[in-house]
């Protein structure tokens, strides 16, 4: 939507009515423009100055390209030679005033958050860390509330202090330790009090027996007007991701299966869209099938196509299409395991199929067949699959829904080839399954082809 009207004011600065009613190609500027910014849209990004930049000027230059390549194919005097620099210029100029603006405005004491992080151990130091990483919230950590059955002492970073809580707050109270220059408070000590003392306006509950511990407390801190959050929450809030580590078994027959069932009500609408989508892939992938298989069989012979068994949706194998990008027979002699950066597998085209994500077309197949959608979780291999639910929690969740063609996990983490990556993948997937619908899905879809 911003795009939409940025490139209506652009517009109107250098277009007449009349030249917009005969030139009407120019109104796809306006999906280019959103499809060209699309890595650039985050609240990260939209803060930083310099990401922003850097993200525009990538627009720029492959909107510039385009125009170029159009201009050079379309009826002479169809398209003027200077409008598209004029366009790209503007267009540039108030996107970037406009996250100038957006910055200065979300940085003001209006929206400071004095935070109050109640629960010690892990958890408490994972929401310590994300707080004051992502200072686009503006929040202030003004202190930490160690709770019962999570001591702060048995938290490894902990050290001895003597120092005040808050010099200038009425009734500080001193504490006996800290973390990371936090000051940590007793679980004694009354959380209501506690939150008067230190002015805060918000809490964020770090341990999972607080909510129950604590729920007076709680509700009356709520009556306030403090606001109350878990930490998973926040997790989910800054990063986009679910935290896997941090997530009791409870979750998944609750919150979990809650928000998916929600989002099951859409399901005939995505099948419908995955049809339409398919389809109208599938003639790029006629155009672009004969270049890329005279490129894979130029490069190292045949097949040209790839036939993978994945597991899909319940847990179902099916054999997936791919274009090949490495050596026939890569795995006779390893087995199946994961490809890594500079695999010696991958052949020369394969590389550059990956880069451009073309080695992927052929799965419109399967999401013509029903086995995969066009965004869901990427359909993982079954012996890959057996490790990875041995070793993280949580894994088998991903298979209740169908796989997907590019996911929220492609489009925020790069190919990865250990458990750790898998777990990180795993926690944008839980996220998508949260959180999906038909919106978050032309998102995805707008950020793979960005």
């Amino acid at each position: 939507m911003t795009s939409l009207w940025l490139w209506s004011i652009t517009a109107g600065f250098r277009f007449s009515p009349a030249f917009l009613t005969d030139h009407a190609i120019w109104f796809l500027a306006v999906p280019a423009w959103t499809i060209a910014l699309a890595p650039a849209y985050g609240v990260r990004i939209s803060l930083s100055v310099f990401e922003t930049i850097i993200r525009l000027l990538q627009a720029a230059a492959l909107l510039l390209a385009a125009y170029l390549a159009l201009y050079f194919y379309s009826p002479r005097y169809q398209l003027p030679r200077l409008m598209g620099l004029y366009v790209l210029w503007d267009g540039f100029l108030l996107v970037l005033a406009w996250r100038l603006i957006f910055a200065w405005f979300f940085s003001r004491d209006l929206f400071a958050r004095r935070v109050l992080i109640v629960g010690g151990g892990e958890p408490g130091l994972t929401a310590l860390r994300l707080l004051r990483d992502f200072d686009f919230r503006n929040s202030t950590v003004v202190a930490l509330l160690d709770a019962p059955g999570a001591r702060a002492e048995t938290t490894p970073g902990y050290r001895s202090s003597s120092r005040d809580l808050d010099p200038d707050a009425a009734g500080s109270r001193e504490t006996g330790s800290s973390v990371e220059g936090l000051p940590v408070i007793d679980a004694s000590t009354p959380l209501l009090d506690c939150a008067r003392d230190l002015e805060v306006n918000e809490i964020v509950l770090a341990h999972s027996g607080a909510q129950s511990d604590l729920f007076p407390a709680l509700v009356e801190c709520q009556e306030l007007g403090i606001e109350i959050a878990t930490m998973p929450q926040v997790y989910e809030e800054l990063l986009h991701r679910v935290p896997v580590k941090h997530l009791e078994s409870s979750w998944l027959f609750t919150s979990f299966v809650e928000s998916v069932r929600a989002k099951d009500s859409s399901l005939v609408a995505k099948r419908a869209a995955d049809l339409i989508g398919a389809a109208i892939g599938l003639v790029g992938l006629l155009i672009l099938t004969p270049f890329i298989a005279l490129a894979i069989w130029l490069d190292s012979g045949r097949p040209i196509v790839f036939r993978q068994v994945r597991r899909g949706r319940a847990g179902r194998d099916f054999v997936m299409f791919k274009f090949r990008t490495m050596v026939p027979d890569a795995e006779r002699e390893t087995g199946p395991r994961w490809s890594s950066a500079g695999d010696p597998r991958i052949t020369r085209a394969g590389r550059l199929l990956r880069k451009l994500r073309l080695d992927e077309l052929p799965n419109l197949i399967n999401v013509l067949r029903g086995e995969m959608s066009l965004v869901g979780p990427r359909p993982e291999r079954p012996e890959i699959v057996r490790l990875l639910v041995r070793d993280i929690p949580f894994y088998r969740s991903r298979l209740i829904v169908r796989p997907g063609l590019t996911g929220w996990a492609q489009v925020n983490h790069p190919y990865g080839d250990s458990v750790e990556d898998a777990v990180q993948k795993l926690e944008y997937d839980l996220y998508y399954l949260k959180h999906r619908s038909m919106l978050f899905d032309l998102r995805i879809l707008l950020r793979t082809a960005g």
